[in-house]
């Protein structure tokens, strides 16, 4: 027994066969209506996420670059609104040692105070890159494109000196992407950084995700050591930096826990930590070279008040005094930013530190014999 099947004609069939209308053009009047309906849905579909990325623009510093339309659209992490003129002061007073230049940017959010003294000048990074870099590598975690277990070989051409001891391990060695990220940080291995920065790409790559976040200080020019200083970050970028992944853009949950455990466990302690009161926690990233020295980080005092830090201080080769005054301005910032209604006013007077002495006498800079590389 047969059956016969209708064939629906294809669209193009019936296209072709049946005649063709013209669209009835609406009047005047109802096309205005139209046209204004359609827009009033476009400006309420754009109405949510209209936010003008404030960056240093927000206190006083230059207009940001245009970035992607990420940056373009993200609100300022933290919203400032108290300038501590006195406490300011007495920084500026403190850092006046001849021959350094420091840059300090210091924010909280629960009362949106700030101190911004040099913070939006560039300095040169050191290690201090390492933090951006770390950021970008739990990015690309979060969006699956890298592995915390993943393999990572040691190659000749990533291998270089300074700080860590990967350089060390044989040519061809693994390594996990975990292991060699905590490594970047708690020792500040360069080779480490270096293995990380192409996995994410290369530099241009990294650069790119600096300034989509909004940080228009921080370019990364050679791969590390880069121990004549030619990388670059700001206090500002920094501290914009921590705020936005503290309000939790940016990475994950997941992703900042574990950043913050690794951070919290920096081997080198000798600059903004000495400043802080018994109890209070910090996880932050140094950098240190021959011509900066600077740390940045969150500080938690006991009383559960936490700020925002980074300082950078330009020296002439290895001084010493830089690190001392890195000490001195950190005791007047804890000082002020432990606790929630002080302006600065309670500094009576300058720390030692602040006095630019050192054990080789005031103002003569002090050479180690350990070259200061190996601090990179």
């Amino acid at each position: 027994m047969s059956s016969s099947v209708a064939v629906k004609p294809a669209p193009s069939q019936l296209k072709a066969t049946q005649p063709k209308r013209k669209a009835r053009k609406l009047p005047p009047g109802q096309r205005l209506l139209r046209y204004i309906g359609l827009s009033s849905i476009l400006l309420l579909a754009l109405g949510g996420s209209t936010y003008i990325h404030l960056g240093p623009k927000a206190v006083g510093g230059e207009t940001g670059s245009a970035g992607s339309a990420e940056a373009a659209i993200a609100p300022p992490p933290i919203t400032l609104t108290q300038d501590l003129d006195q406490l300011q002061s007495k920084l500026v007073q403190c850092a006046a040692v001849k021959a350094l230049k420091a840059g300090i940017f210091v924010t909280d959010q629960s009362t949106g105070r700030y101190v911004n003294v040099n913070g939006h000048d560039a300095f040169p990074a050191a290690s201090m890159i390492k933090l951006p870099v770390y950021v970008a590598l739990l990015e690309a975690i979060d969006r699956g494109t890298v592995k915390p277990d993943q393999m990572l070989e040691i190659r000749q051409d990533l291998v270089t000196g300074g700080s860590g001891w990967l350089q060390w391990r044989p040519v061809g060695s693994k390594i996990s992407v975990r292991d060699t990220a905590e490594l970047m940080i708690i020792i500040s291995d360069n080779t480490a950084t270096n293995m990380i920065i192409d996995l994410l790409g290369g530099k241009e790559a990294c650069n790119r995700e600096f300034q989509n976040w909004g940080l228009e200080r921080t370019h990364i020019a050679n791969w590390l050591g880069d121990f004549e200083g030619t990388n670059t970050t700001s206090p500002y970028d920094l501290v914009y930096l921590l705020a936005r992944v503290d309000r939790g853009e940016l990475i994950s949950p997941d992703s900042k826990k574990w950043m913050y455990q690794v951070m919290g466990r920096t081997k080198i302690r000798t600059l903004l930590p000495p400043g802080l009161g018994p109890g209070a926690k910090i996880a932050h990233k140094t950098g240190d070279i021959g011509c900066m020295v600077g740390d940045v980080g969150i500080v938690t005092a006991p009383t559960g008040q936490k700020y925002f830090v980074s300082v950078q201080v330009q020296r002439p080769h290895n001084d010493r005094r830089a690190n001392l005054l890195i000490r001195g301005l950190s005791r007047m910032i804890y000082q002020c930013f432990s606790t929630p209604t002080a302006d600065g006013a309670q500094i009576a007077e300058l720390p030692g530190d602040c006095q630019g002495g050192t054990p080789a006498g005031p103002g003569r800079p002090v050479h180690h014999s350990r070259h200061h590389h190996h601090h990179a």
